[in-house]
């Protein structure tokens, strides 16, 4: 399988977090509702699988320099919005915990007018970085898993195109 490499990120939280790109997270939010891995602070590649263009089969997160493997489920996201959204969980709350109201107009603004023009990418809301794609076919439930090298985590993957 050919992965093409997204972006980076500067991973600082404990928690890396896939969602749907446009639904907002609350200041008292429960990480335990999105798909999740513990990850340990560093770089972090951004990578998705389009064999066709404009279509993405996979997307991934893995820590830099890993070789990971896909593991076990780790759940599913929903998509209602036809993109997938990657998160610093702790570092993006902590931006949205700052300001909710810039937070909810950045939303329905910067980012709803970065996802119609692109179809993958990052977005910064104030010094939080929102990792995206669209999804496969676009809306839908897709499964997450780990990705494990040596039995340890390294990052996460899902799967829009079985």
């Amino acid at each position: 399988m050919q992965w093409n490499e997204v972006t980076r990120i500067a991973v600082e939280g404990k928690i890396i977090a896939v969602k749907d790109a446009m639904i907002l997270l609350s200041e008292d939010e429960d990480p335990r509702q999105w798909p999740a891995i513990r990850s340990d602070p560093g770089e972090y590649v951004f990578e998705v699988n389009v064999p066709t263009p404009f279509h993405a089969h996979r997307a991934r997160i893995r820590k830099m320099g890993s070789a990971p493997e896909l593991g076990k489920e780790i759940g599913a996201v929903d998509i209602d919005h036809a993109f997938l959204g990657i998160i610093d969980y702790e570092t993006f709350l902590s931006a949205v915990k700052q300001d909710a109201d810039a937070y909810s107009e950045w939303t329905a603004t910067e980012l709803d007018d970065e996802l119609a023009i692109n179809f993958s990418g990052a977005i910064d809301f104030n010094d939080a970085t929102l990792l995206y794609v669209k999804s496969g076919d676009g809306d839908g439930r897709y499964p997450c898993f780990e990705l494990v090298q040596d039995g340890v985590q390294v990052g996460m993957e899902c799967i829009f195109i079985p």
